[in-house]
């Protein structure tokens, strides 16, 4: 059932494989023996994937209420034994990741032995689907991408900074106004919507347009061109909070206005509330919070 309504998530077998770290014929065999079983068709088979039929989408309506009522039984039986047991299932944005993934699984692991987190790093943009489709049970998600359903806790903010080389004069205060900012050879993430869109605003709020050099949708490249010395760039400070030292990067607050951004963390909407999620939510705020000092999150309280 999980499978099943995997693929009618995405529209294709390929897909809800991948999602599920499944093989694609192990997936395609399964809906030939629920369809068997059924003595009906449930998919419409298509040169672009799949479709449900009519049959499809009543079974999709009571299997997802059969899984809900799945997990449900098994998160009562932890909340018996006193122990978690499982998999919770969490993607982040690569400026959390890089942060947040290895103490929060290596706290997680200490304290809850029986239990795992499977980390996934994404882009935000494609975050809100894993959590419809169910194959995430925790999204952290920037603001500037539209909100999922699901349950939501807000936890920081993040501001942004002009990224450079330690040797540059330009990141040596501060703080460094927008506007003298906008003046420097840039190095702009190019990747639609995103943080780039607060970026784009907060220079038409002064009438003026960056002067980017060079537009890239990737950071790890993108600071390495920093790095040779081909210019600047303007991100959170989260983005570098793990490389500052050892690349020799440095930052200045961008002020005159001051940008930033709301990171939130939602819960699948389709998936119980279980112990185990709530413990991995609790644990994924304490250790943003831990970390809050050296990645300049300014943590909102629950």
């Amino acid at each position: 059932m999980r499978v099943f309504a995997s693929i009618a998530r995405h529209g294709s077998m390929s897909a809800a494989a991948s999602a599920l770290s499944l093989p694609q014929p192990s997936v395609s065999r399964l809906v030939g023996r629920i369809e068997a079983t059924a003595g009906v068709h449930l998919f419409s088979r298509t040169a672009d994937g799949v479709s449900l039929t009519d049959a499809g989408k009543v079974f999709l309506q009571n299997a997802e209420q059969a899984l809900h009522f799945h997990d449900l039984a098994y998160a009562k039986l932890q909340d018996i034994r006193g122990k978690l047991v499982g998999e919770v299932r969490i993607a982040a944005p690569e400026s959390v990741s890089d942060n947040l993934f290895a103490p929060l699984i290596r706290q997680f692991q200490e304290t809850h032995p029986e239990a795992a987190i499977r980390a996934m790093a994404a882009f935000s943009a494609s975050i809100p689907p894993l959590l419809e489709a169910g194959t995430i049970d925790i999204g952290i998600i920037a603001n500037t991408h539209p909100a999922p359903g699901g349950t939501c806790e807000d936890l920081c903010t993040e501001r942004f900074f002009l990224i450079g080389t330690e040797r540059s004069k330009e990141v040596r205060p501060p703080t460094i106004p927008l506007a003298q900012a906008a003046k420097l050879p840039l190095i702009l993430n190019a990747m639609p919507g995103g943080f780039r869109t607060l970026i784009d605003e907060a220079f038409q709020s002064l009438g003026q347009s960056p002067s980017a050099r060079i537009e890239i949708d990737a950071n790890a490249p993108l600071l390495d061109l920093i790095l040779e010395g081909e210019g600047f760039t303007i991100m959170p400070y989260s983005i570098i909070a793990q490389k500052r030292q050892r690349l020799g990067l440095a930052a200045a607050e961008i002020v005159e206005p001051v940008l930033t951004r709301k990171l939130s963390m939602y819960v699948a909407r389709r998936r119980p509330l279980t112990p185990l999620v709530r413990e991995a939510a609790r644990q994924v705020r304490a250790v943003m919070s831990a970390l809050a000092f050296d990645t300049r999150w300014s943590m909102i309280s629950s």
